[in-house]
């Protein structure tokens, strides 16, 4: 056989192969069968249907088309590999009607079958009937359940002028979550008697009603550090030698983001809990704490002596002996959580955001005035006990 038949054959193979690849896989132009016995079980906010899918060779997906509420279209795709189908997206307990379609691989879809949903108490609204929000220290917390961990926001107002105008002024942002239980802080607030107002909003920009309350929060402020000292006592951690000055002064010079060697810093072979003492000049009741970490070699904040969980102490008369004995109470335990949950030594933009701002946590409510504060580390990110902080930071009043 001459080689240049053999080409013409090769050619008019190909052609008729890339021809194949552009032909409709459904060429018979019969839509599909409807999906038949049709199953319905509502839920918060949604619904799940399940069916039996019709005999067709050709079949690609189902589809569900609908209202979540009036004038609002939207449609729901489920392959014709499972035979289940969930319609979403509804912000009330009424009843709708889901049109289903089979649809084969020429998009030609077979007739409706119609059943009707009743979807049951949507997440907005469970969430706004658990809703609390408390006064506290330069504003209020807020808690509410969540049990679909839906992705939610709260949405805080408040009548700042007394006018019945609701607006979100400094401070109040709105808050996403989608954890079963959703509790935050609202700060920045001024210490009067004010109205605010609560929303709930999930992801199809459905609300809920609102929750009025009438709120004061207590007075906060940030504490000044000009009368905080360094006070030392048996027990407290070995300082590693920055030039002859004692470093713990470094953690209340107001510098969140020192070079090094800017920060309190302790020995490495550390083999146990490590703890420094600080004088605050006067006792003070204690509302909120951020630590700044010190940025590592790399860029890098959840390594090495940074630390991840530990413990704060107030006293007004510390025993001398450095005991951690009847004259400290303990107020709060700290746990660091990087948001991304990585590895170790690798950090995402969300990590490295949350430890510039700095990592802050809540005292408990109605606390004793305290003069001396004792950092207890119980661990760093490495796993050892050596302390690492650019700077600490108390509110309160």
């Amino acid at each position: 056989m001459k080689l240049s038949y053999i080409l013409v054959l090769l050619m008019i193979a190909i052609s008729c192969t890339k021809n194949d690849l552009h032909r409709p896989v459904a060429e018979n132009g019969t839509a599909p069968g409807p999906v038949s016995n049709v199953k319905v079980v509502n839920l918060n906010g949604k619904a799940a249907l399940t069916y039996t899918l019709p005999n067709d060779e050709n079949l690609s997906y189902v589809k569900a088309e609908y209202e979540t509420s009036s004038g609002h279209s939207r449609e729901v795709k489920a392959s014709y590999y499972v035979n289940t189908l969930t319609v979403d997206g509804f912000g009330d307990t009424l009843p709708h009607v889901i049109k289903l379609y089979a649809v084969n691989a020429g998009e030609m879809a077979s007739e409706a079958v119609t059943v009707t949903v009743n979807p049951l108490t949507p997440p907005i609204d469970l969430a706004l009937r658990s809703l609390k929000v408390v006064a506290t220290f330069g504003g209020f917390n807020l808690t509410c359940d969540n049990p679909t961990e839906e992705n939610l926001a709260i949405i805080p107002l408040v009548d700042s002028t007394g006018t019945g105008v609701w607006v979100q002024s400094a401070g109040m942002e709105n808050i996403y979550s989608n954890s079963p239980v959703i509790t935050s802080a609202v700060r920045e607030q001024p210490a009067v008697e004010r109205k605010y107002a609560f929303v709930v909003r999930d992801r199809w920009l459905n609300y809920s009603d609102t929750m009025y309350e009438t709120l004061t929060p207590i007075f906060e402020q940030l504490l000044p550090k000009s009368d905080w000292s360094n006070y030392v006592l048996p027990g407290d951690a070995e300082i590693l030698n920055n030039g002859g000055r004692t470093d713990v002064a470094y953690i209340y010079d107001g510098n969140a983001h020192p070079g090094w060697p800017q920060c309190l810093f302790t020995v490495e072979q550390a083999s146990s809990s490590q703890m420094v003492t600080l004088d605050l000049g006067k006792a003070h009741i204690f509302s909120r704490m951020q630590v700044n970490p010190y940025k590592e070699v790399g860029s890098l904040y959840y390594v090495r002596g940074n630390v991840k969980d530990f413990e704060i102490w107030g006293s007004n008369s510390p025993s001398l002996s450095g005991a951690l004995d009847d004259t400290w109470t303990k107020l709060v335990t700290c746990h660091v959580t990087k948001p991304s949950g990585s590895a170790y030594g690798t950090e995402t933009t969300a990590d490295q955001t949350l430890a510039y701002n700095g990592w802050q946590f809540d005292f408990p409510s109605l606390q004793t005035a305290y003069r001396y504060v004792r950092i207890r580390s119980l661990s760093n990110w490495q796993g050892s006990y050596f302390i690492n902080i650019a700077e600490f930071t108390l509110w309160g009043n």
